[in-house]
């Protein structure tokens, strides 16, 4: 009779192991087939499909929310946002207050614009939605969003590619600003390429020779490394896709190098530049203590459930937290959703030294901004003014449109940014120290590069 529980609770055991053994991985995800733009499985192994390129939004979206994933402002850049009313004063060609309205990596110089949706000729217009990505904002743009859906909504290929549309490629089609002389039903559009911060081997210089040749949905194929790209929309050359057979399990299926956080390197490979000439930003070991404790940019700048503000947080929700940054308007409703110094020096959050500040009034914390007197001095120079009415005559400046651009250091001399950056390289930046300027911002004082 004693032995009867015994056998009971071995079954309840055994029960409990088999419906905890059912239940679906949490966190990890599974081999799995990348799938078309039609939503068809792609079996490189076996030959099915498999000269189409992947669809990440296909093949990703199976699990994830792509629809939640793409609202984030990496995504839209400024697409369906107003211009800000000092914009709409000063700037009345900008349509957005983003990249992609024309307002280029935040304070650049506004030369181009992005042509109104309607027009009347040629003559009144400057980008399309298709330009701005041919003229080199598709490098730092990871697709979805204004990359993937006109003003209307549609997605740019299918409805040029619908009759109903009237649209021929590279065709004047009404003017229309988003499909003016365009060859969406040829190039695809970008949809957004979830490996590219997910796969930390992934290859940037792949995916920029796919869009320099306009083969839009076939660059997420190439940057991930799934499959060798041949041919070019913008030559009129067919495009083929041979995909890597020996990266893919016996059944077709992918289990590729995928991280849940991007690793730095990955944020810098957009970040990096324009945050040295923007305000002498030097995102490595030696002048950055951040870094030297190993933190990562995700941890000041965090999204999703691990987001600290809940204006941003939620389950892949992608809107990373971000600061306040003067020159740029991207959803300035979702300024300072970041850790800030308090998040961390007031707790000790991953190990910061918590700052005491003993016989300090708490006015001063009220008034003065921590980096003000934590960094009172910059190690990299930074451009004080920005000059796009001066010819600049550098040497070594890499595309002619760039000689628009003239930099003045903190000391207002001219400053060859371009040529150091393309003679030195980003990591051999010299070391160049000056001291911030003080202002007021947002009623306090901020250390600043003016």
């Amino acid at each position: 009779m004693s032995s009867i529980p015994l056998v009971v609770c071995l079954l309840i055991g055994v029960f409990q192991g088999s419906t905890s053994a059912q239940e679906p991985p949490k966190g990890v995800c599974p081999p799995f087939h990348v799938r078309d733009e039609q939503g068809n499985i792609i079996n490189p192994v076996t030959g099915q499909n498999a000269g189409t390129p992947y669809s990440p939004k296909q093949t990703c979206g199976q699990c994830h929310g792509y629809d939640l994933i793409t609202q984030g402002y990496h995504f839209t850049q400024g697409a369906c946002e107003a211009p800000t009313p000092d914009q709409a004063v000063r700037c009345q060609w900008a349509l957005a207050p983003g990249n992609y309205g024309g307002t280029w990596c935040s304070p650049a110089p506004l030369y181009r614009y992005l042509s109104p949706k309607h027009n009347e000729s040629p003559a009144e217009m400057d980008m399309t939605s298709f330009s701005f990505l041919t003229a080199g904002c598709a490098v730092c743009h990871p697709g979805g969003g204004s990359a993937e859906y006109d003003r209307d909504g549609k997605r740019y290929d299918r409805w040029m590619a619908d009759p109903a549309s009237g649209f021929t490629p590279s065709g004047d089609n009404n003017f229309d600003g988003d499909y003016y002389q365009t060859k969406w039903s040829e190039s695809g559009v970008l949809e957004a390429d979830c490996l590219l911060c997910h796969m930390p081997e992934y290859d940037f210089k792949a995916r920029k020779k796919q869009l320099d040749a306009l083969n839009f949905r076939w660059a997420p194929s190439a940057g991930a490394g799934l499959a060798t790209v041949s041919g070019s929309v913008a030559e009129g050359e067919p495009v083929n896709v041979a995909y890597n057979v020996s990266i893919f399990g016996e059944d077709g299926t992918l289990s590729p190098h995928i991280v849940r956080e991007p690793r730095n390197e990955t944020c810098l490979a957009c970040h990096a530049k324009p945050g040295w000439k923007k305000r002498g930003a030097n995102f490595r070991r030696r002048t950055d203590v951040h870094l030297r404790a190993d933190l990562r940019c995700v941890d000041c700048h965090p999204a999703g459930s691990l987001a600290v503000d809940e204006r941003i947080r939620g389950k892949e929700v992608h809107q990373f937290g971000k600061g306040d940054d003067p020159g740029g308007h991207v959803r300035d409703d979702l300024d300072n959703t970041m850790r800030d110094c308090a998040d961390c020096h007031d707790t000790g959050y991953l190990g910061a030294p918590v700052a005491k500040h003993r016989g300090l009034p708490p006015l001063h914390l009220d008034k003065i901004a921590c980096q003000t007197c934590h960094i009172p001095e910059r190690a990299v120079k930074a451009a004080l003014a920005v000059a796009s009415d001066v010819f600049n005559p550098g040497a070594k400046i890499p595309t002619k449109g760039k000689h628009l651009w003239t930099f003045y250091g903190p000391d207002m001399a001219y400053w060859n940014h371009y040529g150091d950056l393309e003679m030195m390289g980003y990591d051999d930046k010299p070391t160049d120290p000056y001291r911030p300027v003080l202002a007021r911002y947002d009623g306090k004082i901020y250390p600043v590069n003016r």
